[in-house]
């Protein structure tokens, strides 16, 4: 008696040659994309992040403060004692000066901390922003808020709404791209797509092995295309999970080819790689950079995961600054550089940031705390006026006293330079609007980046 398969069972026993791919994050991927596309012209397209884990130190980096330098040793002001938070210690410590000079550079002249030897010679490209700030002291909270606008799991990230509002032009690889050199405090939840379609979460790039899983093809390429038109002849379309599915199988098909290509750094020329250098961080800058050249909608890459390389400075902050500031300084520099060489600076926002700051203040072994009340970061292209400051901090570089940049504000603002408005991209919930910024509205940072009127 011959027995047929019917679809369900042909997608479930037969893997399409992909091992049933371990692309999670691709299940229920669409080759329509759910993206209704911009609201109004954008100034960027793609974006790289570059996350500091841990939270690195303003002070230190991008930050200067010399009256903290002076009052080195000393208790800290009466204001500082006024925190909302459960860490009482904190409020006994004593101000902690930075061990590093800052110089003036390029002819913006903006201040950078002489541990970023190669940035130095990009301030004319960067904007930084001194005055960033949140409500959440602890790591979790605050990686999901810097992450998602939100501070508890449930919400979708930033890449996952751009790639939600825009799709990707690529069609042989994910919108969204996720590289990580070790474990996140939050879990790998923080690049999820939550309750918007699987196809828009983070694809997250192996640290040894195949970059991505079980992507090897297990029979040749004819038969898997065979297998996939025999597959759409068999879903008649009513079945929406299953047609999602097939999607899916035919997008990973394609990957096999693009992806290996994608990721090979060593098509690149000698001098690029060079360039870079050969660190992990600075391959992943590269290989973000042969990413949204091919249509990736986004690639984010989150440094200081590993043990011992977190910039989490609880012990030893100018140290281990020291160290941590050297291992991304060049991969940071040579993006900025390899972009703007490529003609892709003009419409590729690069961010650089943490989820917070630390404190002025010593903890431990000359540590420093966490600080979400004021802290930096930097970003770049896109329609981003390079060599300028906005906010900052206080004297000692606590909190955010002037231009204040609050963390829904940050979102806008990068929503709004891809040319999406943070009111307007929403998914109904259970009856709610939900959106990246919440119900919170944001300042003119966008103004102030581009040099122009919204």
């Amino acid at each position: 008696m011959e027995y047929f398969m019917n679809r369900r069972e042909m997608l479930k026993y037969s893997g399409l040659g992909c091992g049933m791919l371990a692309l999670n994050s691709l299940m229920a991927q669409s080759s329509v994309s759910a993206a209704k596309g911009p609201h109004f012209r954008a100034t960027a397209k793609n974006v790289i992040w570059l996350f500091m884990h841990g939270g690195p130190s303003q002070m230190d980096t991008f930050d200067p403060k010399p009256v903290l330098n002076k009052l080195d040793g000393q208790r800290p002001p009466a204001s500082f004692h006024d925190i909302q938070t459960s860490f009482t210690e904190i409020k006994k410590q004593k101000l902690l000066g930075s061990g590093f000079h800052f110089s003036k550079c390029g002819e913006s002249e903006i201040e950078i901390s002489d541990g970023f030897k190669y940035m130095q010679n990009h301030a004319d490209d960067i904007a930084v922003i001194r005055s960033l700030h949140h409500e959440d002291f602890n790591h979790n909270p605050a990686l999901w808020v810097m992450n998602s606008g939100h501070n508890r799991a449930g919400r979708p990230s930033v890449g996952s709404w751009l790639s939600y509002g825009l799709g990707c032009e690529a069609n042989n690889l994910p919108g969204f791209v996720v590289m990580a050199d070790g474990a996140m405090k939050a879990g790998g939840g923080v690049w999820g797509n939550a309750f918007l379609s699987d196809s828009h979460q983070g694809t997250k790039l192996n640290m040894s092995g195949p970059p991505i899983a079980n992507l090897k093809q297990s029979m040749a390429s004819e038969k898997q295309l065979k297998m996939l038109t025999y597959m759409k002849q068999l879903d008649s379309g009513t079945n929406t999970e299953l047609e999602a599915r097939i999607k899916s199988y035919e997008l990973a098909f394609r990957m096999q080819m693009a992806a290996p290509e994608a990721l090979d750094i060593n098509k690149e020329s000698k001098a690029t790689r060079e360039l870079y250098g050969e660190n992990r961080f600075s391959q992943q800058c590269l290989m973000a950079r042969r990413l949204v050249e091919r249509g990736v909608r986004m690639v984010q890459i989150y440094n200081g995961c590993s043990a011992g390389d977190e910039w989490d400075t609880h012990n030893n902050s100018f140290n281990r600054h020291k160290k941590l500031m050297r291992n991304v300084d060049q991969g940071c520099a040579a993006l900025l550089a390899d972009l703007k060489a490529r003609g892709m600076l003009e419409d590729t926002l690069v961010i650089w940031s943490g989820e917070f700051g630390r404190t002025p203040t010593t903890e431990k072994s000359h540590g420093r705390d966490h600080n979400p009340y004021g802290f930096c970061g930097w970003l770049a292209g896109g329609g981003v006026q390079g060599g300028q400051v906005i906010g900052a901090t206080d004297e000692i570089g606590f909190r955010a006293v002037e231009d204040k940049v609050h963390v829904h504000d940050f979102h806008a603002t990068i929503l709004k330079l891809m040319g999406l408005d943070h009111e307007e991209l929403s998914v109904n919930q259970n009856g709610l609007d939900m959106r990246l910024t919440d119900l919170h509205g944001y300042r003119d940072v966008y103004d102030k980046l581009t040099g122009r009127k919204s």
